[in-house]
């Protein structure tokens, strides 16, 4: 089968597009035909070598930790061959290839009029996404969120599905591109984080503030966020782009006491390991907004073959919502 190969980490051409043996089944393992692999940024920080100590997968190794397909060996299990399916997986599920082997109980069935390419395009960014609004804020509709790298895969994911919520969406990005991006798919209003968008949020909630806020970015951002927070916000950071900054976060939460805000942190592979079931049931619910036309994954594809050129998009911020790696679409 066709794959790409990590054998040493580095640059992007240390990505190897070459022939090998298809996966040996273990018990309870079904053999997907892939339709969907999508790049995440984490696919470059494994490349690289960058992964935090005793998380760094053995070399060679195979990108990729989600994706949607087609079962071609059910080895057993209660899955039918032909049957449509996408999932999510632990590092070292290995979808940039041809085929790969998933634990059959990790498998979201899905319909077979589901678009298979939107369907692949979505475990981690729209589960990342409602598991924030629904499992970790809670959020409650008529409210303002605050979105940044909102025309990235997990911020296009959020406008829709607070959008849903009943959510006001006010947008964040850095380039004006996505900034238009944005508003074109839900967001209310959306700003370039180097305009004065603080002031502008201000005079948008009329001084009430915005009352949830999702953050990839962190570093030092936890500043500006306090400050537009509305009385009992909830910050929710799902990232440390800008890495963890030089802010005392005690110091700034004293500032803000009085509005006794709440600041989450959420990790999907905390729930992926501890709650399997919260996120088989939320996967499920996402597959039928799907379906019923009320979400839209903004995608685009390239062949699996270039894969170093979807990593140099995804490291070079070029990317507007989801890049998805393909064979024989």
């Amino acid at each position: 089968m066709k794959a790409i190969i990590l054998q040493e980490t580095g640059g992007k051409e240390k990505l190897i597009y070459k022939d090998i043996s298809k996966p040996e089944l273990k018990n309870g393992e079904v053999l997907v035909e892939i339709k969907a692999a999508p790049v995440n940024f984490i696919d470059t920080v494994i490349r690289e070598g960058n992964m935090p100590p005793g998380m760094m997968p053995d070399l060679p190794y195979i990108p990729g930790v989600e994706g949607s397909g087609i079962v071609i060996e059910s080895n057993g299990t209660d899955l039918v061959v032909g049957q449509k399916v996408a999932f999510l997986g632990p590092i070292g599920t290995s979808t940039y290839a041809e085929f790969t082997a998933v634990d059959a109980k990790k498998l979201i069935p899905i319909s077979e009029s589901t678009d298979i390419l939107s369907a692949g395009a979505m475990p981690v960014t729209y589960f990342t996404a409602y598991h924030m609004l629904h499992n970790v804020a809670r959020v409650q509709d008529g409210g303002y969120a605050l979105i940044y790298a909102a025309s990235g895969g997990v911020g296009t994911a959020l406008i829709q599905l607070a959008t849903i919520a009943g959510l006001r969406i006010i947008a964040l990005d850095r380039k004006d591109e996505k900034v238009e991006n944005a508003l074109n798919i839900g967001a209310s209003y959306a700003f370039n984080l180097s305009s004065n968008w603080k002031e502008q949020v201000k005079e948008i909630t009329n001084g009430k503030g915005i009352n949830y806020i999702f953050n990839p970015v962190a570093g030092d951002t936890i500043k500006d966020d306090l400050e537009v927070l509305a009385t009992l916000g909830h910050i929710v950071i799902f990232g440390f782009l800008a890495g963890i900054g030089e802010t005392n976060m005690q110091a700034e939460v004293v500032k803000h006491f009085s509005k006794a805000p709440t600041i989450s942190y959420s990790e999907i592979y905390a729930t992926y390991f501890s709650n399997y079931d919260l996120v088989e049931s939320s996967m499920k619910h996402l597959y039928k907004l799907l379906d019923e036309g009320e979400i839209k994954p903004v995608y685009k594809t390239l062949p699996l073959s270039e894969a170093a050129k979807a990593h140099e998009m995804i490291e070079s911020g070029k990317v507007i919502g989801k890049l998805l790696l393909t064979l024989g679409e």
